[in-house]
């Protein structure tokens, strides 16, 4: 399936030794990671719900939450951050940026996955920096629902080192991983016309 075009990968946005090495320290058990018991916020504004969706329990690590620096890891993914606003063009403006881990979950069939979801209603680029090679896959989706669902338009499969941008109007979502022991990204709100 090819990617619609408001829909942009980029393989390896960093180099091989960059991406090892947060899928290194980012996987590890010395990175802080903190329990979510909600991937979104199903409001139906920005986060949706349809027959297949499930929810459940994730990890995260904000980075940066309403535009202020939020952790003292981001010297990590400074670098990360940097060469996405350079190959992408965009300033340097992000309302948010936060690792997200997803495990195996045995309620959830090959059907399901987590809420269909806006990041944010300003206006600006989501991109997801993927970690770690998974299944788990990124949907991307129609804004209404037919036959109950949200039809998925687009599938991504996690490739490490690579990075999916797209508006901020594309409804989105994300399987968790049924054959990887986690599915890791880094998702980067940023803004545009402020």
């Amino acid at each position: 399936m090819k990617a619609p075009e408001n829909i942009h990968v980029i393989e390896d946005v960093v180099s091989k030794e960059v991406q090892d090495e947060l899928e290194k320290k980012l996987l590890s058990n010395q990175f802080p990671l903190y329990l979510n018991t909600k991937s979104v916020y199903v409001d139906d504004q920005t986060g949706f719900w349809d027959k297949n969706t499930k929810e459940s329990v994730r990890l995260n690590h904000c980075f940066v939450t309403e535009g202020k620096l939020a952790s003292n890891e981001w010297g990590l993914i400074e670098s990360l951050a940097l060469a996405i606003v350079n190959k992408i063009g965009i300033p340097p403006k992000m309302s948010s940026c936060k690792l997200n881990v997803n495990f195996p979950v045995v309620e959830f069939s090959e059907k399901n996955y987590y809420p269909p979801h806006f990041d944010t209603t300003d206006k600006g680029i989501v991109a997801i920096y993927y970690v770690n090679d998974s299944d788990g896959d990124t949907l991307f989706m129609t804004n209404e629902k037919v036959d109950e669902q949200y039809p998925v338009i687009y599938s991504f499969t996690p490739k490490k080192g690579t990075l999916v941008y797209f508006p901020e109007s594309q409804l989105h979502a994300n399987k968790p991983p049924r054959a990887t022991p986690a599915r890791c990204v880094i998702n980067f709100n940023f803004l545009q016309g402020f």
